[in-house]
């Protein structure tokens, strides 16, 4: 039992430091894309205007897509079927995440909802 109390811990650890990562990667980008090419005037003719943009834009979408993916990782029943639908949403975009909303919203009795585990406080004290 300690085991897996140990071995879950650390699951969570690296998921800490993983989406840390991400914030910080993503927030960097965006943040230093406003501020050397700001968003308006929207600038049609400039190629490195539109080059950044373009990419801090993939960038943001994979930052929320790999969020999510989380969720879905996480609340999948089996690991295939998990990363399944990650490699959907991560080759396919948005029209994928919106067929597993409305999967998941028939198949679990209409509920987005994010449960807390009721020892969630306890442990991080």
């Amino acid at each position: 039992m300690q085991h897996i109390m140990l071995s879950e811990r650390n699951s969570i650890n690296a998921a800490v430091v993983f989406y840390a990562i991400l914030f910080v990667t993503t927030l960097s980008t965006l943040v230093t894309t406003c501020y050397n090419y700001p968003l308006f005037p929207i600038q049609y003719d400039s190629l490195e205007w539109n080059r950044t943009w373009l990419i801090t834009t993939v960038m943001d979408y994979y930052g929320a897509c790999l969020c999510f993916c989380g969720v879905v990782l996480s609340t999948e029943t089996s690991w295939v079927t998990g990363l399944a639908w990650v490699g959907g949403f991560c080759l396919f975009g948005s029209p994928v995440c919106c067929v597993w909303v409305l999967v998941w919203l028939l198949r679990e009795g209409g509920s987005l909802r994010l449960e807390k585990r009721r020892d969630a406080y306890q442990t991080s004290l």
